[in-house]
């Protein structure tokens, strides 16, 4: 009986559905603007479907747990979840550990950090971004500031200036710092 009711719901959804097709189709037809009605009907076939989404929910099953179903469950999802997907995870990690740009972000002097540290060069906001100076209002008055510390701070019978040094520091090649992209390349 309760079949013959679903059949039942079911045909008059249909029914309507189809009713709702026909009504657009003859919607589609444009009338003459001589002939055109005072008033408008348009029908949306997204709306009459969303009116007819509840009695969808009246041919649905009720929800009941079956005596079987938790062995069968059970059988099924105990060694997918302590085998198969842990297998798979851990097998994925191992062959991206094993990658040559495997963790790039975290290990300097990788290629494709290198390939990344270049892109960012090519940007214009940051091309000068390795130089000490960069972002100073005044760098004059920075060095000028600076060789009055270095006059009253240097040991007696030093010869060192500031400028000779900043030359220097600004020609260094740093290996102790630039080791590390020697790494990977």
């Amino acid at each position: 009986m309760a079949n013959q009711r679903r059949t039942r719901l079911l045909a008059l959804l249909l029914a309507v559905v189809a009713a709702v097709a026909a009504l657009q189709l003859v919607a589609c037809f444009v009338p003459s603007p001589q002939a055109q009605p005072s008033f408008s009907f348009r029908l949306s076939p997204q709306v009459a479907a969303s009116a007819a989404l509840p009695v969808l929910t009246m041919l649905a099953e009720d929800a009941e747990a079956k005596l079987g179903d938790s062995r069968r469950w059970s059988a099924v999802l105990v060694p997918l979840t302590t085998l198969v997907l842990p297998a798979v995870a851990f097998g994925s990690f191992v062959l991206y550990s094993f990658q040559e740009d495997a963790f790039w972000r975290l290990v300097p002097g990788t290629k494709r950090g290198l390939e990344a540290e270049a892109a960012w060069r090519e940007h214009p906001l940051f091309v000068n971004s390795r130089d000490p100076m960069e972002g100073l209002i005044n760098p004059d008055d920075y060095e000028k500031g600076l060789e009055d510390a270095w006059e009253k701070a240097k040991p007696a019978g030093s010869t060192v200036t500031v400028k000779e040094k900043l030359k220097e520091l600004g020609t260094q090649n740093n290996p102790h710092f630039e080791q590390w992209k020697k790494i990977s390349a």
